[in-house]
């Protein structure tokens, strides 16, 4: 994407409303017209290498609703000939600011985390779920760790208590225990 493109377009494109967000050490701001086009989860391994994470959650908009508002020059960009696509990134801290694809010309994804505010879409799509992690967390009911204010973990499935063979009380004491058997 043509960062200079944005900027220019930004006074002819203002709606009533817009959604700013920022990367990590503030250099760079965008800004979106609300509503967001759409919002999914990326599970595709790229967007799991860029982010650093089981997964990305981006924003959707068109190009044309989409502005730099501060920080250009700390904009650095890597092109992926494998994907076809075009990632921003702050050259200061490092945060992913922007995805594009060749195939959707009109359209830029933004990571939906930059925003603090809402961005009038929820991510309800999942693409390249057949990548999905076995790893990543899914949902499933979470308890709070003892001892660690604020964490929370996964219990483990219960597998069951072994038992010692002599526990074990048989209802019919004419059935020989297991270690009678052995000792014999």
């Amino acid at each position: 994407m043509k960062l200079e493109s944005l900027s220019e377009r930004a006074a002819s494109n203002l709606s009533g409303q817009h959604v700013s967000g920022r990367c990590l050490c503030g250099a760079v701001e965008l800004e979106i017209d609300f509503p967001a086009f759409w919002a999914w989860h990326d599970h595709s391994a790229a967007s799991r290498r860029a982010h650093g994470a089981a997964y990305a959650t981006y924003i959707g908009c068109w190009r044309k609703r989409a502005r730099v508002a501060k920080g250009h020059r700390s904009i650095a960009r890597f092109e992926d000939a494998k994907t076809a696509s075009t990632r921003s990134f702050c050259s200061r801290c490092g945060t992913p600011l922007l995805y594009e694809r060749k195939s959707s010309p009109h359209m830029v994804n933004i990571p939906r985390a930059l925003f603090t505010g809402r961005t009038g879409r929820e991510p309800r799509y999942h693409v390249a779920i057949e990548e999905l992690q076995d790893w990543a967390y899914t949902g499933k009911r979470l308890v709070p760790l003892k001892a660690y204010p604020g964490v929370v973990w996964e219990r483990p499935k219960s597998r069951g208590r072994l038992r010692n063979i002599d526990d074990l009380q048989f209802p019919d004491r004419r059935v020989p225990s297991a270690r009678a058997r052995i000792v014999q």
